[in-house]
């Protein structure tokens, strides 16, 4: 696992022994875990962001003052992997409202990509296995 620097694998590793302690160590939370790792702004309001305990997401979260445009991506790309998420908010999904800032050109146009995919990793360990290309070429 590839971590941006060590505050990210920190945070990591700390989220990853509560997750432990309470039975949930799937790759939903891990690859969530990871994701809201790579920001200082989603580390710093991560309780804010996601309930550990109760395993659940404030969609809402998004809307609060503390966010920054990258770490709205950041987010967005952890609540996607977590549900598939494509809503900003609990009134969007009261009025079927899909965004578009979920779309890969959107999410992935920021520093995190490198690490938005190892969260893609995480989640779906079997669909990204790297191969040997020339075996397969052949």
């Amino acid at each position: 696992m590839r971590f941006k620097d060590d505050e990210h694998k920190k945070f990591f590793n700390e989220k990853y022994v509560e997750m432990k302690k309470l039975g949930r160590t799937d790759v939903y939370y891990k690859s969530l875990i990871y994701v809201l790792g790579v920001c200082k702004t989603t580390r710093d309001n991560f309780d804010k962001i996601f309930n550990l305990e109760n395993g659940e997401i404030n969609i809402d979260s998004i809307q609060e003052p503390y966010q920054t445009s990258t770490s709205e991506k950041v987010i967005r790309m952890a609540f996607s992997l977590w549900n598939s998420c494509n809503y900003d908010s609990e009134k969007d999904i009261e009025d079927e409202r899909v965004s578009r800032k979920y779309n890969v050109s959107e999410i992935f146009s920021c520093e995190y990509a490198p690490y938005f995919y190892e969260g893609i990793k995480i989640r779906y360990p079997e669909y990204t296995k790297e191969k040997n290309i020339e075996r397969d070429v052949r």
